[in-house]
């Protein structure tokens, strides 16, 4: 399994790309590793560098500058799910790991069966697993689920409701998300109260709250 870069432009993934080697590049030239056509998009913007076991980012001087939660950052060290933006493009970082994608993060909103959730947001109920009787806070504008290196999906918060969406099918690339039994396909699907979605295994139940 390959730890990897989703980049995101209006909620939808468009492209993947594995964090092998050294050095990763980020930037508006066409032989970055990742490029990004985006006119605030500096020609090297920023660049990634294995440390370890560590991915760190490292803005490259670019005039608009890397931003995380909201702050601008030169140089921080990346963590699963940390969502990166640079000009209108988001990039979410999936760092591999042989756990349930959302339970490697501390910040999902996930609460054990009667915890409650945030107010006002839609949930994920857990139905089957090691996970059962959970919940999940669709709390992030793009919620990643599933298991990396096997299926990956991820729900988008957009002001029409809440979408699935196919990130990763694994070694099977046609692997797609399941929505009340019905494959979604490659394209994103409204999630409607009381739907239930299947992901790696996984059966969840979404709650619109």
């Amino acid at each position: 399994m390959t730890s990897k870069i989703i980049v995101i432009k209006d909620d939808k993934p468009i492209q993947q790309i594995a964090l092998k080697g050294d050095v990763i590049s980020i930037g508006r030239r066409s032989d970055c590793d990742i490029s990004i056509k985006d006119p605030a998009v500096s020609g090297v913007h920023a660049r990634i560098k294995k440390i370890g076991e560590d991915f760190v980012i490292k803005d490259s001087d670019s005039t608009n500058g890397v931003h995380m939660g909201g702050k601008r950052i030169k140089r921080q060290v990346l963590k699963h799910d940390d969502l990166i933006t640079i000009g209108e493009h988001r990039l979410k970082v999936v760092i591999n790991s042989d756990v349930t994608v959302q339970k490697a993060t501390g910040e999902t909103g996930k609460t054990k069966k009667g915890g409650g959730s945030a107010a006002g947001s839609g949930i994920l109920r857990y139905l089957n697993g090691e996970d059962e009787g959970s919940e999940l806070a669709l709390i992030e504008g793009l919620t990643t689920i599933g298991k990396p290196g096997i299926q990956v999906a991820a729900v988008s918060k957009r002001p029409q409701g809440y979408f699935i969406i196919h990130v990763d099918g694994g070694k099977d690339k046609d692997r797609v998300p399941l929505v009340n039994g019905e494959p979604t396909g490659f394209k994103s699907r409204k999630l409607e109260d009381g739907d239930r979605i299947e992901v790696a295994g996984i059966t969840m139940e979404y709650r619109d709250k």
